[in-house]
């Protein structure tokens, strides 16, 4: 059955990112997996969306990322502050791990269990805002101990995840990008924060 534009606005949940969840495995690898160059650790907190409640799982997002903006001290605002840079991209692939994973994070060889973001068993995840790392490099050089260090040129630093999904809703052209090329993610990166 061939679904026309008007037809998957009109029924967004067709494309929704439950259905996305279901069917990730028989999708294999995104688009733009080749050209992932971020691996982000960020936390799930026990209230969604406070960053002062305790962490309860950490999720590992493999990403594409490009840089948007500087933030000068007339842009500051809530998670943005004067010298960060804003960063804008998509979540390729995704694991959940426990609240303070150590290493395994920047490990080669770690397990990933879909793209987009982690669903936990009670349909909770990691939701934004929300803190944690950043890891900015050439992802080819990490070797299964996690040691950070093996790319001189990476940036290793916090990063603060301010959004997902928007631009792109559930519904519309989002439901339908988001199965082909992965959730989108904007946050910043600050490099004046020691990880």
């Amino acid at each position: 059955m061939e679904i026309r534009p008007s037809q998957a606005m009109v029924s967004p949940n067709r494309f929704s990112s439950g259905q996305h969840r279901r069917n990730a495995a028989r999708w294999g690898s995104t688009p733009l997996q080749p050209f992932v160059n971020a691996r982000l650790l960020l936390h799930q907190n026990t209230i969604p969306g406070d960053t002062t409640s305790a962490t309860v799982a950490s999720h590992v997002l493999e990403c594409f990322l490009e840089r948007a903006n500087y933030i000068s001290s007339k842009d500051n605002g809530p998670g943005v502050d004067t010298g960060d840079f804003t960063y804008n991209g998509f979540i390729c692939r995704s694991a959940r791990l426990p609240p303070n994973p150590g290493a395994i994070w920047l490990s080669s060889d770690l397990v990933w269990q879909q793209h987009g973001r982690r669903v936990a068993s009670g349909g909770n995840t990691v939701v934004a805002p929300c803190e944690g790392l950043i890891w900015l490099g050439d992802l080819a050089l990490l070797n299964p101990a996690g040691e950070a260090d093996v790319d001189p040129y990476a940036q290793f630093t916090a990063f603060h995840g301010l959004e997902f999904c928007a631009n792109y809703g559930s519904g519309g052209i989002g439901g339908l990008v988001q199965p082909l090329i992965g959730e989108r993610i904007f946050g910043t990166l600050k490099p004046n924060r020691l990880p």
